[in-house]
């Protein structure tokens, strides 16, 4: 079983299938994506925009290394394959592809007591973070839904150890795709800065 976890800020995907032409695939796989998908917002406080930000980056989400944002975004993937032995070959029943995507951001609540400027500012910064990490998860559910395709039409094989570390490596490779993805998600975008996000903020 592969797995992808905890990128914070961070992925993509392009794929392209390597198949033997002699060999017959498996057809009529079930695919069970299981996705869930879970906005989070922590709550901060300040008289003006850039007390609230000081507030955030203190107590902002940690990442899987420990540095610490104003916001986060976590991603989990991982599959697995039914697949047993039948009349001496291997069946392969359905794959399903597990997908949880975390994302954080701050609410600062009591926005209404500072300028309109200042509100208009927050949202905009607010908005491009949640841009950013949208442009993160529809690349993680492309690459799910990509890793569900590929294994279930995988060359049959007598032996469902080697069709599993077959769809090992081919789910591997994908992620491989993703993670190419992202890093140029956040060069194209200067990890965000071209879309609004930046720290010090600067409108």
């Amino acid at each position: 079983m592969g797995k992808l976890c905890n990128l914070v800020w961070g992925l993509s995907l392009l794929w392209s299938a390597a198949v033997g032409a002699t060999q017959a695939h498996y057809t009529g796989v079930k695919i069970e994506p299981d996705i869930r998908v879970d906005f989070q917002f922590y709550k901060v406080k300040g008289a003006t925009m850039q007390a609230a930000l000081a507030q955030a980056s203190s107590i902002g989400p940690k990442g899987s290394v420990g540095q610490q944002g104003l916001g986060m975004a976590s991603y989990q993937l991982d599959w697995s394959m039914l697949a047993y032995p039948l009349a001496g070959r291997c069946n392969l029943n359905g794959v399903t592809v597990r997908t949880r995507i975390k994302v954080m951001v701050p609410e600062w609540v009591n926005k209404s007591r500072a300028s309109v400027r200042e509100q208009q500012n927050w949202n905009i910064m607010v908005g491009a973070m949640l841009d950013y990490e949208s442009r993160h998860k529809d690349i993680v559910q492309e690459t799910a839904s990509a890793i569900g395709f590929k294994l279930s039409q995988l060359p049959r094989s007598n032996d469902c150890a080697a069709l599993r570390h077959q769809g090992d490596l081919q789910g591997q490779a994908l992620l491989a795709e993703a993670k190419s993805r992202f890093a140029r998600l956040a060069e194209q975008t200067d990890h965000g800065r071209k879309l609004g996000l930046s720290w010090p903020f600067n409108p």
